[in-house]
């Protein structure tokens, strides 16, 4: 038996045993995604070579990071009531490592009481507020790359979060797995089993949730629009889920699902790209303004049940 052979295999095993013990929608906050124009394309970014993110998305695109870019993202989503920031650098020059962290969190969450809790709510017995607390998951990725050959890169993401949920705290730790095959300048394939060391969250009572693995597959193509003789880059995403999410899912069977995301890149000019994509039944657009070694950049997510998303960036390139 080869090395990739025993490699695919251990993956297999592991990816059943932590499947049958794993919390359903336990790993959801490593979901939201990251990088403002991956956001825009559909929430796609494994084959994105351009991604400001490739720490949470594909760490193995680090092994070719010639330079060093950071990029700081807020966002308030859900008609304000959800704070998302994230700061990611990709960090070249032979060192090709990076990192993404993330801060998802309610604010000023009212915790209520009665003057007698003996007695129900009433004119002389009001609830009121006595102390605002905050809901927060702070998620830290790392993400190192390395180049096996001229067209197969690897690499290796692990990941850390702290929550603190009202007056309950937990801690987990996790990592994922990724490859990228470059069959041609234009043609990229990539691959990431998210979770693959069944990423653990211990809560400070004893309680004790496993995230589900995971596999996400994506492919770009990129080409010239004829006439408009512009650079136009499609991305194609499937997220295979184990968490029988049956109805929840675009495609279900059993305990698999399966979701499909999607991105159109078309580079206007060397400033200026614009965005769009599909990213399960949400549409999305966006784009970047790039000005000497900054940039610009912003999202749109329709969203018809809940609250349309808009998110804002700003990028440096050193």
């Amino acid at each position: 038996m080869t090395k990739l052979n025993k490699i695919i295999m251990i993956c297999v095993i592991c990816l059943s045993i932590t499947a049958l013990n794993a919390e359903k929608y336990a790993g959801e906050i490593f979901k939201m995604g990251a990088g403002i124009r991956n956001i825009a394309l559909g929430r796609t970014g494994l084959a994105d070579k351009q991604s400001s993110a490739k720490a949470y998305w594909n760490a193995s695109l680090l092994a070719q990071q010639q330079s060093t870019d950071f990029e700081l993202m807020h966002a308030e989503d859900f008609g304000g009531n959800l704070q998302y920031d994230i700061l990611s650098a990709n960090i070249g020059n032979q060192t090709n490592i990076g990192f993404v962290i993330s801060r998802i969190a309610i604010d000023n969450i009212s915790l209520t009481a009665i003057p007698n809790p003996d007695s129900l709510p009433s004119n002389d017995n009001r609830p009121f507020a006595y102390k605002k607390i905050a809901n927060a998951d702070y998620i830290i990725n790392f993400g190192i790359g390395r180049q096996l050959n001229e067209r197969l890169l690897i690499g290796f993401s692990p990941k850390f979060v702290y929550r603190n949920i009202a007056e309950e705290n937990a801690f987990g730790f996790g990592a994922d797995l990724s490859a990228t095959y470059l069959m041609r300048d234009n043609i990229v394939f990539a691959g990431r089993l998210r979770d693959f060391f069944s990423t653990q969250l211990f809560y400070k009572n004893g309680s004790h949730e496993i995230v589900n693995p995971g596999v996400d597959l994506e492919s770009a193509f990129g080409c010239i629009v004829p006439k408009l003789d512009k650079k136009a880059t499609v991305y194609l995403n499937s997220e295979i889920n184990f968490e029988q999410m049956t109805d929840a899912a675009t495609i279900s069977a059993s305990a698999m699902s399966i979701d499909w995301h999607a991105g159109l890149e078309l580079a206007v000019s060397q400033s200026i790209s614009l965005y769009t994509g599909y990213d399960l039944d949400n549409i999305t657009a966006g784009l970047t303004v790039n000005y000497q070694r900054f940039s610009i950049n912003y999202s749109f997510e329709q969203d018809t049940e809940l609250d349309n998303s808009h998110r804002i960036s700003l990028g440096f390139k050193l």
